[in-house]
């Protein structure tokens, strides 16, 4: 099934994201966590893709984990980076022979070490090759990354929206939001887009603060800006966690309160592996996603 008709058949789609840890012990403390994970019934998951080699082949071993153990829709991400247009064959039809049936395609992160992304010898340069590359391989639902608030590398919003055009018309079934803090910006750019005639689903991807630190640097390295009370409310309380972490939850409920209002396609809950977040936002998404399916059709 591509994830697509989850989206076509829903008014709301609820979706989570894990990453793969690099050992043994960590997929394994990871698959009970997953168990958890599923009290909250999740639509489907995705599990991310290691740059430079990290973590790749555990991308492959979770995805079909949660699609056959869990029985629960796996979409594994596949990136450009340091991969040759053959070792992306090769991966396809790995993950083609373990009926993985849904692919996020994206560029992918610089590697470790370098500012920005170099396209590898043999290999893609953009998202939009690489999303022709797996619709020619085989039969695969393709998701891609939207940036509401433009790419680090291309902070011109307008000119961004041109390249996701593109990965639209190459073949990708819905686009997922990178983390943002303010509504406002997703839905000033989702308006733009359905002017511009795009008709696919367009997915808020929501990431809880979890503290000052963090939050500012991952807010500086996706290029997202954070609202002056949330960022002063993150400051007074750095040195209480448990504080801080309340504070980041309360945020992302009162955003996803608002997205629901606003009529949002799917929330894909950047979860980090983490089961507080899970437990605290997993309810409501849930439930959001219970009533859209539960509506009668057109």
């Amino acid at each position: 099934m591509h994830l697509i008709e989850l989206y076509q058949k829903q008014d709301f789609v609820y979706s989570i994201e894990i990453f793969p840890p690099k050992t043994e012990k960590g997929m394994e403390k990871l698959k009970i966590t997953l168990e958890a994970f599923r009290s909250s019934a999740p639509d489907y998951f995705s599990v991310t893709y290691g740059a430079g080699g990290t973590s790749r082949e555990n991308t492959h071993e979770l995805s079909a984990y949660i699609q056959h153990e869990l029985d629960v829709p796996a979409m594994a991400h596949l990136t450009c980076v340091s991969h040759t247009a053959k070792e992306i064959d090769d991966v396809l039809t790995k993950l083609k022979n373990s009926k993985i049936e849904n692919m996020m395609a994206l560029r992918g992160d610089p590697t470790a070490g370098t500012e920005r992304f170099i396209q590898p010898k043999g290999g893609y340069r953009y998202a939009v090759e690489l999303i022709t590359a797996i619709r020619e391989h085989s039969d695969f639902g393709i998701g891609a990354a939207g940036y509401p608030e433009g790419h680090v590398e291309n902070p011109d919003i307008d000119n961004d929206r041109k390249h996701l055009h593109e990965k639209i018309a190459t073949g990708a079934e819905f686009i997922v939001t990178q983390f943002f803090l303010e509504n406002t910006h997703f839905l000033r750019w989702r308006d733009k887009l359905h002017h511009e005639g795009a008709n696919v689903p367009l997915v808020a991807g929501i990431l809880p603060p979890s503290n000052w630190k963090a939050t500012k640097h991952m807010s500086e390295m996706c290029c997202v800006n954070i609202p002056q009370d949330l960022s002063e409310s993150l400051i007074k309380y750095e040195n209480e966690p448990q504080t801080s972490r309340e504070i980041g939850f309360e945020h992302v409920e009162q955003q996803i309160d608002e997205l629901l209002a606003e009529g949002v396609e799917g929330v894909h809950l950047y979860a980090l592996n983490s089961l507080e977040t899970v437990k605290r936002l997993g309810p409501k998404l849930r439930d959001a996603a219970s009533t859209s399916s539960s509506l009668p059709a057109d």
